[in-house]
Protein backbone atom coordinates (compact mmCIF):
# COMPACT_ATOMS: atom_id res chain seq x y z
CA UNK A 1 0.00 0.00 0.00
CA UNK A 2 2.89 2.33 0.53
CA UNK A 3 4.32 1.64 -2.58
CA UNK A 4 1.16 2.30 -4.50
CA UNK A 5 0.37 5.46 -2.42
CA UNK A 6 3.95 6.82 -3.48
CA UNK A 7 3.69 5.67 -7.28
CA UNK A 8 0.31 7.60 -7.08
CA UNK A 9 1.97 10.79 -5.55
CA UNK A 10 4.88 10.41 -8.71
CA UNK A 11 2.05 10.35 -10.97
CA UNK A 12 0.09 13.20 -9.51
CA UNK A 13 3.87 15.34 -9.44
CA UNK A 14 4.38 14.28 -13.51
CA UNK A 15 0.97 15.16 -14.23
CA UNK A 16 1.27 18.44 -12.50
CA UNK A 17 4.67 18.90 -14.19
CA UNK A 18 3.10 18.15 -17.50
CA UNK A 19 0.05 20.90 -17.14
CA UNK A 20 2.61 23.42 -16.14
CA UNK A 21 4.82 22.77 -19.42
CA UNK A 22 1.61 22.25 -20.91
CA UNK A 23 0.75 26.06 -20.01
CA UNK A 24 4.15 27.41 -20.35
CA UNK A 25 4.14 25.89 -23.85
CA UNK A 26 0.71 27.55 -24.43
CA UNK A 27 1.41 30.27 -23.26
CA UNK A 28 4.65 30.43 -25.85
CA UNK A 29 2.62 29.85 -28.46
CA UNK A 30 -0.07 32.38 -27.99
CA UNK A 31 3.22 34.97 -27.51
CA UNK A 32 4.72 33.75 -30.79
CA UNK A 33 1.59 33.77 -32.77
CA UNK A 34 0.35 36.83 -31.50
CA UNK A 35 4.42 38.35 -32.23
CA UNK A 36 4.11 37.06 -36.15
CA UNK A 37 0.51 38.13 -36.57
CA UNK A 38 0.81 41.95 -35.31
CA UNK A 39 2.44 44.86 -37.15
CA UNK A 40 6.03 45.49 -35.62
CA UNK A 41 5.72 48.02 -33.02
CA UNK A 42 9.21 49.64 -33.29
CA UNK A 43 10.37 52.02 -35.61
CA UNK A 44 12.41 51.16 -38.23
CA UNK A 45 16.07 52.77 -38.22
CA UNK A 46 15.79 56.16 -40.47
CA UNK A 47 18.35 55.50 -43.07
CA UNK A 48 21.26 58.20 -42.94
CA UNK A 49 21.29 60.75 -45.44
CA UNK A 50 24.44 60.83 -47.62
CA UNK A 51 25.93 64.10 -46.63
CA UNK A 52 24.37 67.20 -44.39
CA UNK A 53 24.74 69.53 -47.45
CA UNK A 54 22.50 68.30 -49.60
CA UNK A 55 19.93 71.11 -50.08
CA UNK A 56 19.95 73.46 -53.10
CA UNK A 57 21.83 76.36 -51.61
CA UNK A 58 25.24 73.35 -50.74
CA UNK A 59 25.77 73.04 -54.66
CA UNK A 60 25.79 77.07 -55.36
CA UNK A 61 29.16 76.65 -55.92
CA UNK A 62 29.99 73.36 -57.63
CA UNK A 63 30.44 74.91 -60.90
CA UNK A 64 33.58 75.90 -59.60
CA UNK A 65 34.81 72.42 -59.22
CA UNK A 66 36.94 71.41 -61.12
CA UNK A 67 41.14 71.34 -62.50
CA UNK A 68 41.72 74.48 -64.19
CA UNK A 69 43.80 76.43 -66.62
CA UNK A 70 43.40 80.28 -65.46
CA UNK A 71 44.52 82.99 -68.14
CA UNK A 72 44.80 86.90 -67.19
CA UNK A 73 41.81 88.32 -69.50
CA UNK A 74 43.94 91.63 -70.22
CA UNK A 75 46.78 89.47 -71.54
CA UNK A 76 44.94 86.31 -72.73
CA UNK A 77 48.27 84.54 -71.33
CA UNK A 78 48.21 81.27 -69.29
CA UNK A 79 49.10 82.50 -65.49
CA UNK A 80 47.86 79.47 -63.16
CA UNK A 81 47.01 76.77 -62.33
CA UNK A 82 43.96 75.56 -60.15
CA UNK A 83 42.58 72.72 -58.64
CA UNK A 84 38.80 72.92 -56.63
CA UNK A 85 37.30 69.36 -54.76
CA UNK A 86 34.83 68.77 -52.62
CA UNK A 87 35.68 67.20 -49.47
CA UNK A 88 33.84 66.01 -46.54
CA UNK A 89 30.95 64.17 -47.95
CA UNK A 90 30.63 67.28 -50.17
CA UNK A 91 30.32 69.89 -47.64
CA UNK A 92 33.46 71.71 -48.51
CA UNK A 93 35.44 73.33 -51.23
CA UNK A 94 39.32 73.08 -50.96
CA UNK A 95 41.02 75.12 -53.62
CA UNK A 96 44.71 74.68 -54.13
CA UNK A 97 46.01 77.48 -56.53
CA UNK A 98 49.51 78.06 -58.42
CA UNK A 99 50.91 80.63 -60.29
CA UNK A 100 53.45 80.08 -62.75
CA UNK A 101 53.91 84.03 -63.47
CA UNK A 102 54.60 86.73 -61.68
CA UNK A 103 51.31 87.81 -61.49
CA UNK A 104 50.97 88.73 -57.38
CA UNK A 105 54.15 88.17 -56.48
CA UNK A 106 55.23 90.04 -53.73
CA UNK A 107 58.53 92.26 -54.09
CA UNK A 108 61.21 90.38 -52.49
CA UNK A 109 59.56 87.02 -53.17
CA UNK A 110 61.93 83.95 -54.07
CA UNK A 111 58.62 82.33 -55.19
CA UNK A 112 55.75 83.18 -57.31
CA UNK A 113 52.25 82.89 -55.44
CA UNK A 114 50.29 79.76 -54.22
CA UNK A 115 47.67 79.49 -51.81
CA UNK A 116 45.33 77.17 -50.54
CA UNK A 117 40.89 78.18 -50.00
CA UNK A 118 38.26 76.63 -48.05
CA UNK A 119 35.11 77.63 -48.68
CA UNK A 120 31.50 76.41 -46.88
CA UNK A 121 27.48 76.98 -47.02
CA UNK A 122 26.92 77.38 -43.25
CA UNK A 123 23.29 77.43 -43.48
CA UNK A 124 23.12 80.89 -44.51
CA UNK A 125 25.95 82.50 -46.18
CA UNK A 126 28.82 81.15 -48.00
CA UNK A 127 32.47 81.45 -46.05
CA UNK A 128 35.81 81.42 -47.50
CA UNK A 129 39.18 81.55 -46.00
CA UNK A 130 42.25 82.08 -47.86
CA UNK A 131 45.81 81.72 -47.13
CA UNK A 132 48.92 81.70 -49.28
CA UNK A 133 52.75 82.54 -49.15
CA UNK A 134 52.90 86.32 -50.22
CA UNK A 135 50.06 88.39 -48.60
CA UNK A 136 48.97 86.29 -45.37
CA UNK A 137 45.10 85.76 -45.17
CA UNK A 138 42.13 86.74 -45.80
CA UNK A 139 38.28 85.67 -44.40
CA UNK A 140 35.59 86.60 -46.68
CA UNK A 141 31.89 86.17 -46.96
CA UNK A 142 29.32 85.23 -50.17
CA UNK A 143 26.01 84.97 -51.05
CA UNK A 144 24.26 84.04 -54.67
CA UNK A 145 23.70 86.99 -56.37
CA UNK A 146 22.78 85.53 -59.89
CA UNK A 147 22.28 81.87 -60.99
CA UNK A 148 26.06 80.73 -61.66
CA UNK A 149 27.13 83.93 -59.36
CA UNK A 150 28.56 84.11 -56.14
CA UNK A 151 30.36 87.14 -55.00
CA UNK A 152 32.23 87.30 -51.83
CA UNK A 153 33.95 90.55 -49.67
CA UNK A 154 36.12 90.48 -47.01
CA UNK A 155 34.62 90.14 -43.51
CA UNK A 156 37.30 92.23 -42.17
CA UNK A 157 39.78 94.37 -44.58
CA UNK A 158 43.11 93.01 -45.62
CA UNK A 159 46.09 95.33 -45.45
CA UNK A 160 43.19 98.53 -44.92
CA UNK A 161 42.08 97.16 -48.21
CA UNK A 162 38.01 95.86 -48.65
CA UNK A 163 38.41 92.73 -51.32
CA UNK A 164 35.74 91.68 -53.56
CA UNK A 165 35.70 88.45 -55.58
CA UNK A 166 32.78 87.48 -58.55
CA UNK A 167 32.84 84.16 -59.94
CA UNK A 168 30.69 83.69 -62.57
CA UNK A 169 29.70 80.80 -64.34
CA UNK A 170 29.64 81.11 -68.39
CA UNK A 171 27.67 79.65 -71.09
CA UNK A 172 30.44 76.93 -72.34
CA UNK A 173 31.73 76.08 -68.39
CA UNK A 174 34.41 78.31 -67.96
CA UNK A 175 34.08 80.37 -64.95
CA UNK A 176 34.97 84.52 -64.74
CA UNK A 177 36.74 85.50 -61.65
CA UNK A 178 37.07 89.48 -61.21
CA UNK A 179 38.81 90.86 -58.27
CA UNK A 180 38.62 94.43 -56.83
CA UNK A 181 39.81 96.27 -54.08
CA UNK A 182 38.22 99.33 -52.44
CA UNK A 183 39.68 101.46 -49.42
CA UNK A 184 38.28 100.39 -45.84
CA UNK A 185 34.83 100.98 -46.33
CA UNK A 186 35.04 103.44 -48.66
CA UNK A 187 32.75 101.41 -51.29
CA UNK A 188 34.79 102.44 -54.08
CA UNK A 189 35.50 99.21 -55.97
CA UNK A 190 38.45 98.93 -58.28
CA UNK A 191 38.96 96.29 -60.81
CA UNK A 192 42.70 94.52 -60.11
CA UNK A 193 42.22 91.33 -61.40
CA UNK A 194 39.96 89.58 -64.30
CA UNK A 195 40.86 85.56 -64.32
CA UNK A 196 39.17 83.19 -66.89
CA UNK A 197 39.11 79.70 -65.44
CA UNK A 198 39.39 76.67 -68.29
CA UNK A 199 38.77 73.51 -67.51
CA UNK A 200 41.94 71.69 -67.85
CA UNK A 201 41.05 68.71 -70.71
Amino acid sequence: MRILRGCSRIGQVFAAGLGIAALVSAVSWAAGGARSSAPALAAKPASPSASTCDGPPFHEFDFWVGTWQVYDLDTHRLVAFDRVEKREAGCVLEEHLHFLSNLYRRPGVVRRLAGISISRFDGEQWLQMWADNQWGAIALRGVATAPGELTFETIIPSRGRDVRLVYERLADGDVRMQQYIAPKGSGQWVRYGNLLYRRNR
